[in-house]
């Protein structure tokens, strides 16, 4: 055996993990059912929750879940409060009315799901909790007001398929295929996917279980309580004091006090950004610029980019190390991350959880050792960066409409319309022509 074999790190596939691992990886009930079995998930939090084109294509997603793995689906939950029970055509009707049919100012909080009931953990499911919208204009007591039509917060969306699934390429590809439907259908603003240890739906006994099974593989997401965290993802500001506002943004307006600057919870197989966190990076070129390697995927599908680390989900075993991928994406997220997180279980303070201590420390589990510390959010609303544009070379569309100049060419300040082709100068001492933004007379100069 040489050198370089003995030293080549060790990189599980599912296959190769679900074999070794799966009952490391479950809780067993007396009766031989699972409260806890290792899945893959998709956690999303979008807006427009709260309005019809929301909820339309919420019942989309809802409905190609239904075409893709129906056949698993055996009970629901059409109310917050309700049960989940068995469900028949019915059934499965009356949740697809409650998407539709809820009031606006009423939040959406439906599940379809594998499990027979909720002290087992499911191995399909899909469920929402979704925001709400103001139906008529509000003024709260200390005098400011939240308008008509205005949304509150972000909406959650959690999927997840057995880990068996994709353990075989065609799984793998239903179960990518399907977080991609979900950033087509939705206004996604951030979000994630990878391994998971499945709960059963009365979470808050597993906890524990769920903590440890994450400390001891890095790959692991802990999900149990992602709904709770929709607050994290979610910008705010206000003006005034927080004990006395005179004034509440749902986004960050300049110039007014932060009240949440929104954060990533950190990287995983999948990790989605909404255009807050790319601008943050410098935009799509530059994070394209800064990840550019063979394994990692960038795709863009309307408000999100989507980031892959690597082929397949890795569990981070104990004999794997940190996944090499996650480490290499992290490095460019983390600035993205909360350096002072909330805890990512209920608090227990009889058995080890996620408090917010050791979210802080599961969180930076990919970070390197002399990582430099996060930085911490401003607490002034910035005014935004100006525009960057980049120089357009001669025979290109104009990529916006404006006033351009190019060096290649004396008074050459013109105006473009979006789409137009912008000359090439021959013969110039310039050589190739690149046009340059000009916002104002001045830039020509």
């Amino acid at each position: 055996m040489s050198i370089d074999e003995t030293t080549k790190p060790v990189v599980l596939t599912p296959f190769a993990a679900y074999a070794r691992y799966f009952e490391d990886l479950s809780v067993r009930l007396a009766d031989n059912s699972f409260a806890m079995k290792p899945g893959v998930i998709g956690t999303i939090f979008f807006a427009h929750g709260g309005t019809p084109e929301g909820r339309q294509a919420l019942l989309a997603c809802f409905d190609r879940f239904d075409e893709m793995f129906g056949e698993h689906l055996v009970t629901g939950k059409d109310t917050d409060l309700g049960k989940l029970s068995r469900r028949d055509a019915k059934g499965v009707e009356k949740i697809r009315r409650a998407i539709i049919e809820t009031p606006f100012d009423e939040a959406v909080s439906v599940i379809r799901s594998s499990a027979p009931n909720s002290k087992m953990a499911p191995d399909y499911q899909i469920r929402t909790l979704t925001n709400i919208t103001n139906l008529e204009d509000y003024t709260s007591p200390e005098g400011w007001t939240s308008p008509k039509g205005r949304e509150i917060g972000y909406s959650y969306l959690k999927f997840s398929v057995p880990m068996e699934l994709v353990t075989r390429p065609e799984g793998q590809a239903q179960s990518e295929a399907f977080l991609r439907y979900l950033c087509e259908q939705l206004d996604v603003r951030g979000g994630y996917g990878g391994l998971s240890a499945v709960t059963a739906y009365d979470y808050h006994n597993w906890q524990a279980q769920e903590w440890a099974i994450a400390q001891r593989f890095s790959g692991i997401e802990i999900d149990a309580c992602a709904h709770l965290s929709t607050h994290e993802w979610c910008p705010d500001s206000f003006d005034g004091t927080e004990e006395r506002m005179t004034a509440y943004y749902p986004y960050l307006n300049p110039g007014s006090n932060v009240g949440s600057w929104g954060f990533i919870k950190g990287v995983n197989w999948y990790t989605l950004l909404g255009d807050l966190f790319v601008e943050r990076l410098g935009g799509d070129a530059e994070l394209r610029k800064a990840l550019d390697r063979d394994d990692i995927l960038i795709e863009r599908i309307n408000h999100c980019v989507l980031v892959r680390a690597g082929p397949f989900p890795r569990l981070g075993a104990p004999e794997e190390g940190l996944p090499e991928p996650y480490v290499f994406v992290n490095e460019v997220l983390r600035v993205l991350r909360n350096p002072k997180p909330d805890g990512l279980h209920l608090y227990d303070p009889h058995l080890p959880n996620a408090d917010s201590k050791h979210a802080r420390s599961w969180e930076a589990r990919f970070d390197r050792w002399d990582a430099q510390p996060i930085p911490q959010p401003p607490k002034i609303v910035p005014p935004p960066p100006e525009k960057r544009r980049n120089s357009v070379q001669g025979g290109s569309p104009c990529p916006e409409a404006g006033w351009w100049y190019t060096h290649a060419m004396q008074g050459s300040r013109r105006y473009f319309k979006q789409g137009e082709i912008m000359p090439a100068i021959e013969g110039s001492k310039w050589g190739a022509t690149y046009w340059i933004w000009a916002p104002s007379q001045d830039s020509a100069k």
